[in-house]
């Protein structure tokens, strides 16, 4: 499914903001051995779709959401810079490069990579809850939808790394994996989004269902290009999943676009209590959208 709408000049907006206010952010603390492999980790790079869908989210219930929502969406960056980090690391995937450069871990000493994801979430949250433009109460609630998304995160690796849902099990242990590596990160910067800017509990739970299949469905994807595209298209090293039971393993590479499909749509079908204010959020879960700008850019994620 695909939407004939162009949000290219606010996603690009979305992005050219997180770089700029994380420059600036970075800029407030003691330069270290420290701070710079976690500015080398989290600046330059990646897509920012986290951000996006948080401010599109947010859009849906204010106009000014940029504002609003811009220091909690950079908290979901530092957040994924983290995981990226040790995602990265000998100890997990053993991964060379990422966002289209060496990865952390060989560029700088281990000991300063070792304390780097520490640092990005501390300043994850730092920069969240520093936010006077939205009630207090607000923020708080924020800041826990990223802590949980965090602990699921951790389980999801977990999972991962042992193989649980391996061949010859349920297959829907995958997507059990892939919903807490993944969808709880895509679902708590949507739900950030809504929060900040006013969304009611009942408009939060279906931002928490967009955000599930849009997580999901990037997993997916994320798994097709591992296996059919390069290093210069997804900025990373291509068969980093080898010996890994993945969605192309499950379902094949048809039967990943047509999983993917399933999901965009049930993400369509949690916003359609929204009107027209949603429609770059719906445009964001669309594949066409979302996969295009994946597929040719060199620093993708």
């Amino acid at each position: 499914m695909t939407l004939l709408v162009n949000f290219t000049s606010e996603t690009m907006q979305v992005r050219q903001a997180v770089e700029d206010f994380l420059v600036c952010a970075f800029d407030r603390y003691p330069a270290t051995e420290v701070g710079a492999a976690a500015q080398y980790a989290a600046l330059g790079g990646g897509h920012r779709w986290r951000a996006i869908v948080a401010v599109a989210a947010g859009r849906i219930f204010r106009r000014d959401a940029l504002d609003l929502v811009l220091p909690a969406a950079c908290g979901v960056e530092l957040a994924h810079a983290a995981s990226l980090v040790i995602d990265d690391l000998p100890s997990m995937d053993d991964a060379q490069i990422r966002r289209g450069k060496p990865c952390t871990h060989r560029i700088f000493p281990s000991w300063a990579v070792d304390m780097t994801p520490v640092y990005l979430l501390t300043m994850a949250y730092q920069v969240s809850l520093d936010n006077p433009r939205v009630s207090a109460d607000r923020r708080v609630r924020a800041a826990l939808e990223l802590s949980a998304a965090g602990m699921h995160m951790i389980a999801g690796q977990v999972k991962d790394l042992k193989q649980e849902h391996g061949r010859g099990k349920d297959d829907l242990g995958l997507l059990d994996c892939y919903q807490l590596k993944s969808g709880a990160l895509f679902a708590a910067a949507i739900k950030c989004g809504g929060l900040l800017c006013g969304a009611s509990e009942k408009q939060v739970r279906l931002l928490d269902l967009a955000g599930q299949d849009l997580g999901l469905s990037f997993q997916l994807l994320d798994d097709l290009a591992d296996a059919i595209a390069g290093a210069s298209e997804v900025g990373k090293n291509r068969g980093m999943d080898t010996g890994k039971w993945t969605a192309v393993d499950w379902l094949g590479v048809e039967g990943v676009k047509r999983k993917s499909a399933e999901l965009q749509s049930a993400g369509l079908t949690a916003l359609e209590e929204f009107g027209s204010e949603a429609q770059w959020l719906r445009a964001l879960i669309c594949e066409a959208n979302l996969r295009s700008e994946l597929e040719t850019a060199p620093n993708s994620e």
